[in-house]
């Protein structure tokens, strides 16, 4: 989880920055005695061996002290080394105490938790400040367990003491003879929750017997032994008895586990001689928890960046490194896989531990036959987990389909696909595909990997290949967990519509809280697709937290959704976000929120940061900013440059790229027409009228606007002929699921009306859309010119400066592949003439030259620019 930099109030100070350390506190037992029995010249030549021991020890150990003021404070990276400095120290003690015939012993605690560390000012440390400064509810309660020791006593709470005495190895000989005790469960004055008290010492040396309880720290005694309760258990020993019996039949969770906590999975612990058992019984194992509705899994890739900050990338998480990535994600347990041949049998074993105490609570197993019985196994020892961990076990039986159901039974398949999903999350999408291939070489019927491929090839805009992929996975349905199937059916819709597929979306995060697929999805085609940007804001927050993975993405898609809904300043925040959680890869929207305000030299430095993403399609479409950009600056001859040199380069690319960049190129000539536009026009709608009949539910929709937009362009440009032909090859264009669309058919509609001198029909079909907010950013622009046409100027005015208050719309508007962007960002601009000329005409002087002069800055005079307006004003 990304800790938040925290920051003192002296804004100079260095950060104050979260670190996992173990704590240790010392007191020498009676020190202030010491002075009155030994007097102050023995005293200081006693106190001078004392710090030479301490820091011997202290280095030997590698220990950091950081107080000795009144007793000693120091941090390890390790309970081992802290408990090492503690034993040497107490024999050190005694060795000295001997020596000037007294009794030196000291009472230590030590803890493992986060510390708030910082380094003081070198000015203040020479006035006699310590070097360092620790806080953090680690400090007390380590000072809570040295306070509760017994002269001679080391305490050291569960964490630490399971975490040390796993590595007692490293101490030789010296650990060989130690002796490990709990004391018990002890509550402590200012810390929540009571903790378990362990002792380590060695015989002879430390007490090695409880502590006595006091008025900050005090055992924690059953019930039963209370001498009121005692009176009362001879009277209800039969109810008592009966309760006795029935805790032995079912006891209680022994961790406080509530409903949609969350859990760390460790490491398969492979006992076998089958390698394949590595990876395929981890994603197993996974899917099947993803099935619960009472358990959160913390994913694979929250934990692999977790590990990356913790710089331990690519380490094993074993049981101990399980057990600190669930104390920094803010887990509740961790579930420790093994599987092993036992007896001529494969045992299935789940281990849960509570990551606080580092203690395994319970553990369940199921035997299997040969490697066919693993996965059955599994479901077996699952679902007694999640029984454990509270989940009624109705809700376990309805939620809970066989592993070899809902993967594979193949276990090289789910191997290939485990492997799958890792490359797909390295950003390694070839390596994915090819693994993903192979799992359904393996198991045809494998719908979970279909359905990744088949969001693999939407993502590339392969419309096909998409469609055969859903319709595999859609034919083998009864092999998706409940979760999956859900995810399958809003996938189906998308093809059909965006509002159809939200709604779905909305059921699967309904009922499964921690799928942020479904947040980001639902927010993805409300900005790409729907036009319901506002919506699709406010939607994203749940999956903009550290539990997500790809909270980053999320961040970024906030930041779009903003920046159409008309609020920039939010939106470039939440891009700098995105970019501080490691955002990558595409970020031409970052840069366009920037474009928006004018701050091109942000906007280009955004740019240059960007990294291609292996998509040939997406990584060429991101030069789409070249052609935009120029033309926000009036630099049209740069801005058909660049269009044109898009043009060549999607010779090589999929249909669909090719439609979109000759459009792009098309649009800027529709509004200063050469001589060879009309021929060129007519030869691209050819272009997309041949594949129409036969196009996927995908493609379709990007043809259907393409030809559109050429309609308009042809009824703009003066060619009425080839505007009604489009329109009558598209008769159902207005009654389309895609707003755009049907935004695009309403304004070549009203394009023609206006053509043929009738604004009142131009207005009457564009102010319905109007009146929807969720119309096109370029139906304004038309209707702007219709209200002028029909003598409305106080109305044309107030649509040209609803166009100047939502330039991101016209950025982030999707119509189909961003075609229509360099002509919403023309209109963008002449409106600004365009107000000018009516707030001359309503007698507002001030508001017409202040448009005026907006409009030379951002278009200095050019015969391109002047040729743009002569075609304007023969078109008012």
């Amino acid at each position: 989880m990304d800790a938040p930099e925290l920051r003192p109030m002296n804004a100079h100070a260095a950060a104050v920055t979260p670190v996992l350390r173990t704590v240790l506190l010392c007191d020498i037992v009676e020190s202030t005695a010491l002075v009155e029995r030994l007097g102050d010249v023995r005293v200081v030549a006693l106190l001078q061996k004392h710090d030479r021991l301490l820091r011997e020890a202290m280095a030997f150990c590698h220990g950091q002290l950081i107080d000795k003021a009144d007793g000693v404070l120091a941090l390890f990276e390790r309970p081992i080394q802290a408990l090492d400095f503690a034993l040497r120290y107490q024999r050190g003690l005694r060795e000295l105490g001997a020596s000037e015939k007294l009794e030196l012993r000291a009472r230590i605690g030590i803890h493992v938790g986060d510390v708030m560390m910082w380094a003081n000012e070198p000015k203040d440390v020479l006035a006699g400040a310590k070097a360092f400064e620790v806080e953090g509810l680690a400090k007390p309660v380590a000072a809570r367990l040295m306070n509760l020791a017994l002269p001679g006593q080391i305490l050291m709470s569960g964490m630490a003491q399971n975490l040390a005495q796993r590595a007692v190895g490293e101490l030789g000989d010296a650990g060989a003879n130690l002796r490990w005790l709990l004391h018990g469960r002890y509550s402590f004055k200012g810390v929540p929750a009571p903790m378990l008290v362990h002792e380590v010492g060695e015989p002879g040396l430390s007490p090695l017997r409880a502590p006595t309880s006091g008025a900050k720290a005090w055992r924690e005694v059953p019930l039963w032994r209370r001498p009121p309760v005692l009176a009362l258990e001879l009277l209800l020993v039969g109810v008592l008895g009966t309760a006795v019996f029935w805790t032995t039949l079912r006891s209680p969770p022994a961790i406080a586990f509530a409903e949609r906590d969350w859990v760390v999975v460790a490491d398969l612990q492979n006992r076998t001689d089958e390698p394949v058992f590595d990876d395929a019984l981890d994603v197993a194992l996974r899917i099947g928890l993803e099935q619960s509705r009472h358990v959160n899994l913390v994913s694979e890739l929250q934990i692999d960046r977790a590990l990356e900050r913790m710089q331990r990338q690519g380490q094993p998480v074993d049981r101990q490194l399980a057990t600190e990535l669930a104390l920094r994600e803010g887990a509740k347990a961790v579930i420790l896989p093994t599987v092993a041949e036992v007896g001529g049998v494969v045992r299935v074993s789940l281990e849960v531990i509570d990551p606080n105490s580092g203690v395994t609570v319970y553990s369940e197993s199921a035997d299997g036959r040969g490697a066919d019985g693993v996965l059955p196994a599994m479901d077996v020892a699952m679902a007694n987990v999640r029984g454990r961990l509270g989940e009624a076990m109705a809700s376990v039986e309805n939620t809970s389909r066989p592993l070899e159901q809902v993967t594979t039974g193949d276990l090289e398949a789910l191997r290939a696909f485990s492997l799958g999903l890792k490359a797909l999350w390295a950003s390694r999408y070839p390596d994915a595909w090819s693994l993903f291939e192979q799992a359904v070489k393996r198991d045809p019927e494998f719908a979970m990997a279909y359905l990744r491929m088949a969001f693999m090839r939407y993502s590339a805009g392969d419309g096909p290949e998409t469609e055969r992929l859903l319709a595999k996975a859609q034919e083998h349905r009864g092999n998706l967990s409940e979760r999956e199937a859900l995810f399958l059916d809003a996938a189906a819709e998308v093809l059909k519509g965006p509002d159809a597929a939200m709604s779905k979306l909305k059921v699967l995060a309904a009922m499964y809280p921690d799928e942020y697929r479904a947040y980001y999805n639902f927010a993805y085609f409300g900005v790409q697709d729907a036009q319901r940007y506002r919506e699709a804001a406010d939607y994203l927050a749940p999956a903009i937290v550290p539990q997500n993975p790809m909270q980053a993405s999320a961040a970024y898609l906030l930041g779009n959704a903003l920046l159409a809904a008309g609020d920039t300043d939010a939106a470039l925040a939440a891009f700098q976000r995105a970019d501080s959680l490691g955002v990558g890869g595409f970020k031409r929207n970052h840069a366009e929120a920037f474009a928006v305000q004018r701050r091109y030299s942000d906007a280009d430095r955004v740019l240059r940061s960007q990294t291609p993403t292996g998509f040939d399609d997406i990584d060429i479409g991101q030069q789409l900013a070249r052609v935009s950009f120029n033309v926000d600056r009036g630099r049209i001859p740069d801005a058909l440059d660049a269009a044109r040199e898009l043009v060549g380069k999607s010779r090589t690319l999929a249909s669909r790229a090719q439609w979109t960049h000759q459009g792009v190129e098309l649009s800027l000539r529709a509004y200063a027409k050469d001589p060879g536009f009309a021929a060129d026009l007519r030869a691209y709608q050819r272009v997309l009228s041949g594949p129409l009949a036969s196009a996927t539910l995908q493609d379709r929709r990007h043809l259907e606007f393409n030809l559109l937009a050429a309609g308009w362009m042809a009824a703009y440009s003066g060619d009425l002929a080839l505007a009604r032909q489009i329109l009558a090859e598209l008769p159902q264009a207005g009654k389309s699921a895609y707003p755009a669309n049907v935004g695009m058919a309403a304004a070549l509609q009203a394009e023609l009306d206006l053509a043929e001198g009738r604004p009142a029909a131009a207005l009457a079909r564009l102010t319905p859309l109007v009146d929807d907010g969720r119309e096109l950013y370029f139906v304004r622009a038309v209707r702007m010119r219709a209200f002028e046409a029909s003598g409305d100027q106080e109305s044309a005015l107030r649509d040209a400066e609803w166009l100047l208050t939502q330039r991101g719309r016209a950025f982030v508007e999707y119509n189909a592949d961003h075609v229509w962007q360099a002509a919403n960002l023309i209109e963008a601009n002449l409106a600004l003439e365009a107000a000018s000329r009516y707030a001359d005409a309503l007698g507002k002087p001030e508001l017409a030259q202040r448009r005026r002069n907006e409009f030379g800055a951002a278009w200095p005079d050019s015969r391109q620019v002047r040729q743009i307006l002569r075609l304007r004003a023969g078109r008012h």
